[in-house]
């Protein structure tokens, strides 16, 4: 949850309240237009078919995160609290003064204690411990193309730094370690150190 701790690629510069999250540049939809042509003082042609040289302009690309074949962690698919601005999340025994509002770098999955979470896509696990101030025990994965995942507040860990997991493969159970104010999952999506909506991963 908040703030985030990077985990890989470059640090997002942070403020009290949120973080600057850079977009990748190869994921900025891009239009072509034509170059302006230098001015001469030969008549225009009348040739119906004079701009047949110039490029359309592309059609915006789709995300890619839409074909990278990822899936639900945890089987309820119940989203209690959305990626992006919310109203500050006050956890039990967190004392004040807190900022009006923070943001989600991922998003709140319902799920119940001790429920299994399992990978979303096939990689290798860099990173199973704890963080006790903000993810609690949690696990990172690590896919192919600069992608990685994050499950967050689990009860238990069901696998290890280092090891190669398939899609689908057990790796925690549900909790509400770190600072979380009930038993949920906390899933994020990242690219090269950038945060991303998981809700257009997911099918």
């Amino acid at each position: 949850m908040l703030p985030a701790v990077a985990l890989e690629g470059v640090a997002s510069r942070s403020s009290s309240t949120s973080f600057v999250v850079p977009i990748p540049q190869e994921h900025i939809d891009v239009i072509v237009r034509p170059k302006p042509k230098a001015k001469s003082n030969a008549k225009p042609s009348r040739v119906v078919a004079r701009n047949r040289n110039i490029p359309h302009a592309k059609k915006p690309r789709s995300t890619p995160a839409l074909r990278l074949g990822f899936s639900w962690p945890v089987t309820k698919n119940v989203i209690t609290s959305p990626f992006g601005w919310r109203p500050f999340v006050v956890t039990p025994g967190e004392k004040g003064p807190h900022p009006a509002r923070e943001f989600h770098h991922g998003m709140d999955i319902a799920c119940s204690l001790d429920q299994p979470v399992t990978a979303a896509k096939g990689g290798r696990v860099i990173l199973a411990g704890t963080n006790n101030l903000y993810y609690g025990k949690f696990v990172v994965i690590q896919h192919a193309g600069g992608w990685s995942t994050l499950y967050g507040h689990l009860d238990k860990l069901r696998t290890r730094t280092g090891r190669e997991v398939s899609s689908g493969a057990l790796i925690g159970l549900c909790g509400s370690t770190g600072r979380a104010d009930g038993v949920h999952l906390h899933f994020e999506v990242r690219h090269l150190g950038s945060f991303f909506n998981p809700i257009y991963f997911l099918p």
